[in-house]
């Protein structure tokens, strides 16, 4: 575990109209504004979009599984946003749905507004904070502490008295509902593993 300690700093709402790209357009909005680390929050429809909805296999390091989706979903969403390589690196996870139907991911590339997109963006003061990408995963993960090392890095010893992760005990029953075959997760692999036409 790593953790930065920082507080509030600006506050923006934004309106994202009709045909802009929801993406593109907070993303510019935050480049303008010079806003390096904060939170997104979001709300509103996509006439289209592409998300990753997870691995395609449970490996390190994943390949991602995309979705695209079209026709007027309804979208509501968190992000993350630390500097980058290439400027602000902005980690926006949504879940959007559609006639009893529902995607959650990472949305990616493409977000097309139908009708109106909302934003808070909350900008945060203070934090050592950064995105870089991991060699063992491959993916650009949240490092907190100067690029060159120094900050924060680690959480303060724990307390008198307070449980290691090793000394909690397991909590009755969570063993035996893993091994259980035919269980919602598994339902859920199943059907997300449909054969590609």
């Amino acid at each position: 575990m790593q953790y930065s300690e920082g507080r509030f700093g600006r506050v923006f709402v934004l309106r994202i109209d009709d045909g802009e790209d929801f993406l593109a357009v907070t993303k510019e909005f935050i480049q303008n504004k010079a806003v390096q680390t904060g939170t997104i929050l979001f709300l509103g429809a996509l006439r289209q979009g592409r998300m990753v909805t997870g691995p395609e296999e449970l490996a390190i390091p994943p390949e991602p599984h995309y979705v695209m989706f079209e026709g007027g979903w309804e979208m509501a969403g968190i992000g993350t946003i630390y500097p980058g390589d290439d400027g602000p690196a902005i980690h926006y996870h949504a879940s959007v749905g559609r006639a009893g139907h529902a995607l959650t991911g990472c949305l990616r590339e493409k977000a097309v507004t139908y009708i109106v997109a909302e934003a808070v963006i909350l900008e945060f003061k203070g934090l050592d904070i950064h995105r870089e990408l991991d060699e063992k995963t491959g993916v650009s993960l949240p490092v907190h502490g100067k690029p060159d090392g120094t900050g924060p890095q680690a959480p303060p010893p724990s307390g008198k008295g307070a449980p290691s992760a090793e000394s909690v005990p397991e909590e009755k029953g969570e063993k035996e509902e893993e091994d259980v075959p035919g269980g919602l997760a598994e339902i859920i692999r199943d059907l997300t593993r449909r054969p590609r036409v």
